[in-house]
């Protein structure tokens, strides 16, 4: 079966990132992406400007509004995409909810910078018989998954201690990193604020903090995105360390051997294992995982129950400021 995709909210996530690219295996959009995938059919999308309606039907070729409401009437999809200003989230999805019956939304991340609201989303869709669930990518790409299934088989040896450097925001795009911690290592069972730091925005705190997860302890350190943007990850395991660097672009592997020099030592390996990271293909991957879930297949996508829980951890931690 091929589903219908409606897009609302036509910026950088939604059709903006890749854009002006040609490569085929360069998809960081909804817009590639969907429109990419066999079992998709992008029929729509949806912005306040009319600009950014025209740049999407010169790209694309199909349907656009800057009217919501009849967008879905006009294109009545299977899928709606939700990347909208986080702020308006919770009013898009009503108003999908309540005039249109998809099988399932795909919302940007944070689902809302309120707890309220965004436990309200959930409900709703559950109450509507439609799947929700939240675009934390990284959860879906190969690499990332390669690293769940060895600390599940024990092949990175939990527990860990680590450092990960975030910008832009805690909620904004900290809760990528701490969401898909959560996915690695479990939920987070406690905290410890080093320093509160400032507001991104004038809306987001960017706060140093130590986290306890179920299988280990990691700080989050927050670096100025106006600088330059910075999103590592670094773990030192039981039997090595897992370097998690340019925003998943490169995984690397150090495992523990034998010091070749000094007998009786142990020490990180020099060369490292590269795990295969398909990050520049990351909404792909997504959609991929969309469309197993569709297929009542076993998938690898956030889902709107998981992302609350990473808002319900990270308005802990502001309420703490």
């Amino acid at each position: 079966m091929i589903y219908k995709v409606l897009i609302a909210g036509l910026g950088q996530i939604g059709m903006g990132y890749d854009l002006e690219h040609k490569q085929d295996d360069l998809v960081l959009t909804h817009a590639r992406a969907f429109s990419a995938h066999p079992g998709f059919r992008l029929v729509g999308g949806v912005d306040s400007l009319q600009q950014r309606c025209e740049l999407f039907e010169k790209h694309y070729g199909c349907y656009s509004s800057t009217d919501l409401s009849a967008a879905l009437a006009q294109t009545r999809p299977d899928v709606v995409v939700i990347a909208s200003p986080t702020q308006e989230h919770a009013a898009v999805l009503r108003t999908v909810l309540e005039q249109s019956k998809p099988k399932l939304v795909l919302c940007e991340k944070p689902l809302s910078y309120d707890i309220t609201e965004a436990r309200s989303m959930v409900a709703d869709s559950k109450a509507c018989g439609c799947l929700l669930y939240v675009n934390y990518m990284r959860r879906s790409e190969p690499g990332a998954l390669e690293v769940k299934r060895r600390i599940v088989a024990g092949l990175i040896k939990a527990p860990v201690k680590g450092v990960t450097w975030y910008s832009k925001g805690l909620f904004n795009n900290g809760s990528h990193f701490f969401n898909l911690l959560e996915f690695w290592l479990g939920g987070m069972k406690d905290y410890k604020v080093i320093e509160p730091g400032r507001l991104w925005d004038g809306i987001d705190p960017e706060p140093d903090v130590q986290v306890t997860f179920d299988q280990g302890t990691v700080i989050f350190l927050a670096a100025r995105e106006e600088c330059f943007s910075h999103h590592e990850i670094d773990l030192v395991a039981q039997n090595g360390r897992l370097r998690y660097e340019q925003g998943g672009g490169n995984i690397i592997w150090q495992a523990a051997v034998a010091d070749p020099t000094v007998n009786g030592y142990t020490v990180l390996s020099s060369s490292g294992e590269e795990i295969l990271s398909e990050g520049l293909r990351s909404q792909w991957h997504v959609a991929n995982q969309v469309a197993a879930c569709l297929a009542g297949q076993h998938a690898e996508v956030c889902s709107g129950a998981e992302a609350l829980q990473t808002l319900e951890s990270l308005t802990a931690i502001r309420a703490s400021l």
